[in-house]
């Protein structure tokens, strides 16, 4: 089926929302809440001060991970009456970590058009501002809430040669870094929390300075590994990496030219030569 986002018929709007910073939205965004006949939301209460902030006085309804099997019938009852709707969440992007999987699936089923609005989420700022590479990259939100299962993410996710993006929560955090450590390896990370708030934290560094960084962590966080490697490849680079150091080249050259021959990450193998003393 072939959607025309813009023809005559109604059609649900995603709306991304601020995840910090009031003034990160779209004027688009501003517009088409204001048009829109009804707008569902993840948490009415921090929607309406959003609505409050821009004077939208566009009707609001609940919708939630709990609820959103009985909220899409009205959803699906609106469009067919002409009505044009739109879904947000608390902050960010609709689906992006957030509910609206099954809105959106029962509305392109019942043949009505889904229009996704760009702008803010807490993913890319986070990338960009890692210092790690965003070439290729793998976004994965979030890690099971079991531990077991999340311990087998991981060990699936160590064999992915990208640069990987987790969302973790402030109590599972220091857990979350101890499992990477142990299966990925001591890697250079990012993490990001409060982004474009006025207290935003970016930290970058190896997974055991985080460990010791984060304390009594609080907000929600985005973490970037650098997975960026070969890990048959690592060990070989390494002992290359020694050889020209000890034979006088320039520890920078040396990352550098061993880096290219064997795709290794630079972050990693300055790591280990942090860790090894040479």
């Amino acid at each position: 089926m072939l959607q025309k986002s813009y023809d005559d018929k109604s059609k649900l709007y995603l709306v991304p929302t601020p995840i910090g910073n009031m003034k990160d939205i779209t004027y688009r965004a501003i517009e088409v809440l204001n048009s829109v006949n009804v707008v569902y939301s993840e948490d009415t209460r921090v929607t309406k001060i959003l609505f409050d902030y821009y004077g939208i006085k566009a009707k609001l309804v609940s919708c939630h991970k709990f609820n959103e099997k009985g909220v899409y019938p009205q959803v699906i009852n609106n469009l067919q009456n002409g009505n044009n709707v739109a879904l947000v969440t608390d902050r960010g992007t609709p689906l992006i970590s957030d509910p609206g999987y099954v809105i959106v699936n029962e509305v392109v089923k019942s043949g009505f058009s889904v229009v996704s609005l760009p702008g803010p989420s807490a993913l890319l700022p986070a990338l960009n501002m890692s210092s790690i590479s965003a070439d290729k990259f793998l976004f994965y939100g979030f890690l099971s809430n079991k531990v077991e299962e999340s311990i087998t993410e991981l060990k699936m996710l160590k064999n992915i040669n990208f640069t990987i993006v987790l969302y973790e929560s402030p109590h599972r955090l220091i857990k979350t870094l101890h499992n990477i450590k142990n299966i990925l390896g001591n890697n250079f990370i990012s993490i990001s929390r409060e982004i474009s708030k006025l207290h935003e934290e970016v930290f970058r560094g190896t997974v055991q300075e985080a460990i010791d960084t984060y304390i009594s962590p609080k907000g929600e966080f985005v973490i970037v590994i650098d997975n960026n490697h070969k890990t048959d490849n690592i060990s070989i680079a390494y002992d290359e990496l020694k050889e020209l150091i000890n034979y006088g080249m320039n520890k920078k050259d040396a990352m550098k030219f061993v880096s290219k021959k064997y795709g290794a990450s630079k972050n990693v193998l300055y790591n280990m030569i942090e860790e090894n003393k040479i």
